[in-house]
């Protein structure tokens, strides 16, 4: 392996005091991957007591440049690399669920009348019956009509239990009502409402509809934002472990009051990552209360761990409920012929429009080959210097479409588990979309195109841990990445590019923040299936260790 050494010592000035350390840090030892344009290596980084790297290269470049006073830490061959950015998760969402009474498919209804109850005993607060995970195809094939079956159970509480899989939710009568959708026809865009043979709701809702349901049951009060606020830290605890520094979280649903609990977490000093958080934008609310209130909302300034400068846009829903949008047909009957849209006709060109024009930068979930092209469409006329805009999930973009990524400066955001690769899932797929599964996940196809390309994660959804990620993705035979250090890419300097700090992020250069994680071995000297097997061992955010496994940053 050919390593060319670097060294340089202009200095950014710090954007707070983080260092745990009361005098500059050398780490050495290393195999220290840098990221940068020339994918250098070198063995010793240098950081200062503000947390920002001062020299990168040998040992004795580096302690000379840092200074005799350092604290030195031997890294015994272990790798370095920047800190992962995951551009697309949904960390409170994933503590609360965590805290929430789990779900599973169950064979027969007497699981589903066990957990029900059991979710309403252990609730302490006597109201909303709260729980997760149930799978809704599952539930349908038990019982048609769902609501009945908890109206029996539980009259006179509202029942909320949110799928699997983020787009769907069953509820009781009582739920349905406090949202308004206890009528024969639906609210507002966004809103999908199941319906018995009587033309009822059945209990079942998809796409924006359980995001209102959830406004109900978690409203802001001083209980629920104190349980937000503990998600949160647990949810950041959980990704310091995994070696992750920066995120986008992709929630955004600004009614439950969320957005305060992660400024409180900066003010407190628990903050453990830097963030550059979504606003949900509601398809069923007027468009200009919406940016009104979101205007006073938005804060953008690097200075800060927390930034709240995007715009999440749903435009379609998810290919395995039909609800993604298609430009042909469906297989099966699913969902409409060509499925859903949130914003449909022009109205998602107005919208994109005055978030970009307020200074929003887009954030669109696309899973159809339609959905990307109607997001495409919609960055032609939006404010490019709010920019760049991205489209995430993509399962689907139509081939002539490729291009228009590079050309529009719009980022492509993929998650590839090891499950969205299983034969069983692209089978399942394929039940919705036939052979168009050959081209599922292009990401490869657009990198070639000249995308900008990262890779996340979609956490608490889809797994989280980079390293399983990085080997997925460079193991696909089709369509993934061509080498590690593509993915690594796609994972450090490529989202800090998207989140707009990639000049103090995403690499290891002189001048940026030291956001480092430490990792067992070097995962380019692994065989590709093997990277999983590596840990990651510490993480610093800004020079400060917030995971070290075995205590390697103890003074």
């Amino acid at each position: 392996m050919t390593r060319a050494f670097i060294l340089a010592t202009t200095l950014l000035s710090p954007l707070a005091a983080g260092n745990a350390f009361s005098q500059p840090l050398v780490l050495t030892g290393a195999d220290v991957y840098t990221v940068n344009e020339n994918r250098d290596w070198a063995e010793a980084v240098g950081i200062d007591e503000n947390g920002i790297i001062v020299a990168v290269g040998t040992e004795t470049e580096v302690i000379a440049a840092v200074g005799s006073d350092a604290s030195i830490i031997d890294l015994e061959g272990r790798m370095v690399l920047p800190g992962f950015q995951d551009a697309h998760l949904h960390a409170i969402e994933a503590g609360v669920n965590a805290a929430l009474c789990e779900f599973e498919p169950f064979d027969n209804l007497d699981g589903y009348r066990d957990s029900v109850l059991e979710c309403a005993e252990n609730d302490s607060t006597g109201l909303w019956v709260r729980a997760s995970g149930v799978n809704i195809p599952n539930l349908l094939d038990l019982h048609p009509n769902p609501v009945e079956f908890l109206d029996e159970l539980l009259p006179d509480r509202p029942i909320l239990i949110l799928d699997d899989i983020g787009h769907g939710a069953w509820a009781n009568t009582v739920a349905l009502k406090a949202a308004g959708y206890d009528d024969s026809s639906d609210k507002a865009n966004g809103n999908i409402i199941l319906r018995n043979d009587q033309g009822t709701p059945n209990g079942v809702v998809m796409e924006n509809a359980p995001h209102n349901l959830r406004t109900l049951a978690f409203l802001p009060t001083e209980d629920h934002l104190n349980f937000a606020y503990d998600s949160l830290l647990a949810a950041a605890n959980e990704l310091n472990r995994n070696g992750i520094t920066t995120i986008s979280d992709a929630g955004g649903y600004w009614p439950q009051g969320h957005h305060r609990v992660w400024d409180w977490a900066e003010e407190a000093g628990e903050l453990t990552v830097r963030a550059s958080n979504a606003f949900y934008v509601y398809p069923d609310r007027p468009l200009e209360e919406q940016l009104s209130e979101l205007k006073d909302l938005f804060h953008n300034d690097p200075d800060r761990l927390v930034r709240f400068n995007q715009a999440k846009i749903y435009v379609d829903g998810i290919l395995s409920q039909g609800t993604g949008a298609l430009l042909e047909p469906y297989e099966n009957d699913a969902g409409p012929e060509l499925g859903y849209l949130y914003f449909p006709g022009e109205y998602l060109n107005k919208v994109a429009h005055e978030f970009s024009a307020a200074g929003f930068q887009l954030h669109f979930h696309v899973t159809g080959d339609n959905g990307a092209r109607l997001a495409l469409d919609a960055i032609v006329d939006a404010n490019t210097d709010s920019g760049p805009h991205r489209l995430t999930h993509l399962y689907l973009v139509d081939p002539a479409d490729y291009p228009r990524f590079a050309e529009l400066n719009a980022v492509a955001d993929f998650q590839i588990p090891p499950s969205a690769l299983e034969d069983d899932y692209i089978d399942f797929i394929g039940e919705f979309i036939g052979d168009r599964t050959d081209r599922l996940l292009p990401a490869g196809d657009l990198l070639n195109a000249g995308a900008t390309v990262t890779m996340s994660s979609d956490w608490d959804a889809d797994e989280l841990n980079p390293l399983i990620k990085i080997s997925a993705a460079v193991g696909r035979e089709t369509n993934g990445f061509p080498d590690v250090e593509t993915a690594i890419e796609a994972m450090t300097i490529n989202p800090a590019y998207l989140l707009q700090h990639d000049d103090k992020t995403g690499s290891i250069e002189v001048g940026k923040y030291a956001d480092l994680v430490v990792i067992s071995e070097n995962i380019l000297d692994l065989p590709v299936s093997q990277i999983p097997s590596a840990e990651i061992e510490a993480t610093l955010l800004q020079g400060e260790p917030v995971f070290d496994a075995f205590g390697l940053f103890e003074e």
